[in-house]
């Protein structure tokens, strides 16, 4: 099964610049990721039109990996969930994780592995430094 991760943020730049990372760093040809920061002017903020565009533009059977930074990309993430199709709604994941370092461990997880439980949570743990 594929994998898509699903990049929010309120800046484009950023989505952009951590699915460039994640493409240098994983070949899978299991897991796409979409860039999904900012508006649709490309102006800051976050759009669940974008999202939901994004899940109908995938591969019918993809899982999706939903990853946000703050505030209204969390809640466009929840409000996007809403507006799809059931069936797409059972393959939708709100991940609570790290936006860099979860989406970083998923993809990388999701190469190896279709088993989004796993992914979920290596992504979750991801952001542990363990830095005392």
């Amino acid at each position: 099964m594929k994998t898509s991760l699903l990049l929010l943020s309120h800046s484009k730049e950023i989505t952009d610049g951590i699915k460039k990372m994640i493409e240098q760093m994983q070949t899978s040809n299991d897991v796409s990721i979409y860039s999904l920061g900012g508006t649709v002017d490309n102006e800051i903020g976050s759009d669940p039109i974008k999202i939901v565009d994004a899940v109908n533009e995938a591969d019918e059977e993809d899982q999706f990996l939903v990853f946000a930074d703050i505030g209204s990309a969390i809640m466009n993430a929840e409000m996007a969930q809403d507006m799809l199709e059931e069936e797409q709604q059972k393959r939708y994941y709100l991940v609570d994780a790290p936006l860099v370092e979860g989406a970083f461990a998923a993809a990388i997880t999701a190469s190896t592995t279709s088993d989004v439980q796993q992914m979920i949570s290596e992504a979750q743990n991801a952001g542990k430094k363990d830095w005392s």
